[in-house]
């Protein structure tokens, strides 16, 4: 796999900080990549793979 460009790098960093607000998360009932999409305002589809590419930082 290619490095990511720096655009897509800012962004699933973006999504990681989103996804570290657990209580926002809570509170608005919503799971990771639900939370992702409507707090970036991005598409649920797009959401999924940011979230993916946060799991895959973190393994």
């Amino acid at each position: 796999m290619t490095e990511p460009s720096a655009q897509n790098r800012s962004q699933v960093l973006a999504a990681k900080r989103w996804m570290d607000d657990e209580q926002g998360m809570e509170r608005a009932s919503l799971g990771p990549a639900e939370y992702v999409a409507y707090r970036m305002r991005i598409s649920p589809a797009d959401a999924q793979a940011l979230v993916a590419a946060v799991y895959a930082l973190d393994a």
